[in-house]
């Protein structure tokens, strides 16, 4: 899913105001792995090329010195891995602040929903790692159906939170 899907559906699904925190840890899967390759290609004095297919793309990730990248995807894509940061300070929060920190939930979300939103030829989505190779190969967000019908339903959900729910 791209990354402002991701933002939109944090912000649409999660409760209380719209923040800051619920659209970084909704697009901080993603955000943390590109931004760290794109840092690294620009201290090596090299640009990421305009891929013109998802192919090309990851050619390019898979070459030995970038392989790297797709190895961090699969830990910031793990639920295992979330589970075990957040987890800890939700259970503070409740137990000493007496509040549910909602906006943590975005990360894991993010992941539930890049699941069957990735197919195995482009960046597929361990979300067991580190106990578990297993992914799902679901259908590419960039498919017209796919990326269409995501924002048709985030419009019904967000139409319905504001003018059903708010009533």
């Amino acid at each position: 899913m791209d990354i402002m899907a991701h933002s939109l559906w944090s912000l649409a699904l999660l409760p209380g105001p719209p923040s800051v925190a619920k659209v970084a840890l909704g697009i901080a899967p993603d955000v943390t792995v590109f931004a760290a390759s794109l840092t690294v290609q620009a201290i090596k004095g090299r640009f990421q090329p305009n891929f013109k297919t998802r192919k090309e793309m990851m050619q390019w990730y898979e070459q030995e010195d970038k392989h790297w990248v797709l190895n961090l995807y699969k830990w910031t894509h793990s639920l295992i891995i979330w589970s075990l940061v957040i987890v800890p300070i939700i259970v503070y929060s409740i137990i000493y602040v007496n509040l549910f920190p909602w906006f943590l939930l975005a990360a894991p979300l993010h992941i539930l929903m890049d699941i069957p939103t990735h197919d195995h030829k482009s960046f597929p989505v361990e979300f067991l790692t580190p106990l578990s190779h297993y992914k799902l190969n679901g259908f590419h967000w960039s498919k017209p159906l796919v990326f269409g019908g995501n924002y048709i339903v985030l419009f019904f959900v967000e139409f319905f939170r504001v003018f059903v729910l708010k009533r």
